[in-house]
Formats: structure tokens, sequence, C-alpha cells
């Protein structure tokens, strides 16, 4: 998950994607995998933080925005 969220921001930014989508079928996994999504996020935006390719304003602004906020857009959901 760190390796694609790396290539992928790199390439095509953080709002250019939908964040994190979850296609499975076993119910009682989905909250599980959206929790590790998060934590690899928010681990990649301490990161950036921490070798000044961000600020800590833009990580928290961008933070709600993976965590669901660019799905939402996307699909055109509300909320």
């Amino acid at each position: 998950m760190r390796r694609y969220r790396e290539a992928v921001t790199e390439t095509a930014g953080f709002h250019n994607t939908a964040g994190f989508n979850d296609d499975t079928r076993a119910l009682c996994s989905i909250p599980a995998r959206h929790d590790v999504a998060r934590r690899v996020d928010s681990g990649f935006l301490a990161e950036l933080v921490v070798t000044h390719r961000l600020d800590e304003a833009e990580a928290f602004e961008i933070a709600p925005l993976l965590a669901g906020g660019l799905a939402r857009q996307a699909y055109r959901l509300g909320g």
C-alpha cells in the first residue's frame, strides 16, 4: 500500500485520486482494511512533513480527504 501511495502521489498528486476504495465482499473485513489504509496514508503524510516536502497544515487538510473526502467527491456522494 505504501509503495502504491508513493508512486501514485508522485505522478498524480493527492487530488487526482479517489482515496481508498474497497470492493471486498467480506463485510467484516471492511473496517480493518480502511483502518490499515488510513494508517498507511497518515504515515506517508507524516514522512512528507518530517522531510519538509509538505507542511503540517497541508497534511491536516489532506488527511480527511484521503480518509473519505476524495472518494465522496469522485463518486458524487453527499456528506
